[in-house]
């Protein structure tokens, strides 16, 4: 497994979609930046309260996370979707498969390659739009819970790849793209109808949300993870609410389901990589 990590770790390196996301994010992290300095210095020359300028810092960080999971969503979809079909497509697998390498050793490989890329690349993405809202709008913000969020949110990326490796494994590489992004909509959708159902208290809006994160939990986990990171004085400000914050924050139940899915999700990849025929 050791070889198939290394050799798909010089793939990505290689491949052009990388290159072109690193030079979005960073004009995407240009733009936050100005975005983030123009609103800070107009509340500063409005002398408003301390107070209500921190719910406004607030408000621009969730906002800015919530942004990060497209892009973070996009990277781990368009990666994982050709990860195993893509090699089969070509005929490269042949050359793989035919070494002493098991086909399972294959699948967890290219999966835990992808995974450090995602997971670095996601935890640097948030770290940066953290850092750049906590400079301009000075939040008070815990460090320890801060890199918790972050922690959380990694296995975001992970729960799209392990789809995305499932699909993979099964289907062509534009089939699986189509459909992962699908779902990954799908949560999206779901984590919006939530929010607003527990803003206006409607109970079957929240079940909706609960139902769609059952599917899919990515969207789950990113309501998770800032409910974590902007610590007691977020969940007691208007941060909580909104769509891109946490008015309906999910419980550790929920952390513990996406762990048990990532892993259900594999042990499906495995088997249809390992019966399918090249």
């Amino acid at each position: 497994m050791k070889y198939i990590i290394q050799l798909t770790l010089k793939e990505i390196m290689n491949k052009r979609i990388l290159h072109m996301g690193v030079i979005m994010t960073l004009l995407y992290l240009l733009l936050y930046g100005f975005a983030v300095h123009y609103s800070a210095k107009n509340i500063a020359m409005s002398s408003m309260e301390a107070w209500f300028a921190q719910q406004i810092g607030y408000q621009m960080l969730t906002m800015g996370w919530y942004i990060s999971t497209f892009l973070c969503g996009a990277l781990a979809v368009l990666t994982g979707a050709g990860s195993l079909a893509s090699e089969i497509e070509s005929g490269t697998i042949l050359g793989l498969a035919s070494k002493p390498v098991s086909r399972r050793a294959i699948v967890g490989g290219k999966f835990l390659a992808y995974t450090i890329v995602t997971a670095v690349y996601s935890a640097v993405l948030l770290g940066a739009v953290a850092l750049l809202t906590g400079y301009f709008f000075k939040l008070q913000v815990d460090p320890i819970a801060l890199l918790s969020g972050i922690g959380l949110f990694m296995l975001f990326p992970v729960i799209l790849l392990a789809l995305a490796h499932l699909g993979s494994a099964r289907f062509s590489t534009l089939a699986t793209g189509v459909v992962t992004f699908m779902l990954f909509a799908l949560a999206i959708i779901g984590g919006f109808i939530e929010q607003i159902g527990a803003m206006m208290e409607n109970a079957s809006m929240i079940n909706i949300g609960v139902v769609s994160s059952l599917v899919i939990p990515s969207d789950a986990i990113y309501r998770l993870a800032v409910s974590v990171a902007v610590g007691p004085m977020g969940k007691s400000s208007i941060a909580s609410f909104g769509p891109f914050g946490a008015a309906s924050t999910p419980s550790t139940v929920m952390l513990i389901y996406a762990l048990v899915y990532i892993i259900i999700i594999l042990a499906l990849a495995f088997r249809f990589f390992g019966k399918r025929d090249f």
